[in-house]
């Protein structure tokens, strides 16, 4: 597919849900349909410092990226996460532009495999 996602971890997950195509092209949708909420949310607490939801909202991103195999979504989000942990605001809102094109390029090839 690309270094975006790993093709043997959604071929997991698939076997993971009983091998049903469906179910696991509604797991990719349900991920393609949240991110924008999730990145307005991350945006918002980065912007008022509520670090509590920064690090709600890195999380989710990073556990359902794990599940998807978006390596590359994953790390950027880590990176972001541990910057996040040192409490360096600025940094964070830094790294935004970089999670966001990350993001977009990742749902480009999410959506291209479910589209086979």
């Amino acid at each position: 597919m690309s270094s975006l996602v790993d093709p043997a971890t959604l071929q997991r997950l698939r076997r993971d849900l009983g091998g049903d195509v469906a179910i696991q092209n509604r797991f990719v949708n349900d991920f393609l349909d949240l991110w924008h909420n999730r990145e307005l949310r991350l945006c918002r607490a980065l912007a008022t410092a509520d670090l509590e939801d920064a690090d709600i909202v890195l999380l989710s991103i990073r556990s359902s990226s794990q599940m998807l195999g978006a390596v590359r979504l994953e790390n950027t989000a880590g990176l972001l996460h541990r910057t996040l942990k040192d409490q360096d605001l600025p940094g964070c809102r830094q790294q935004l532009p970089r999670l966001a094109a990350v993001a977009t390029d990742t749902c480009l090839a999410l959506s291209r495999y479910i589209a086979r």
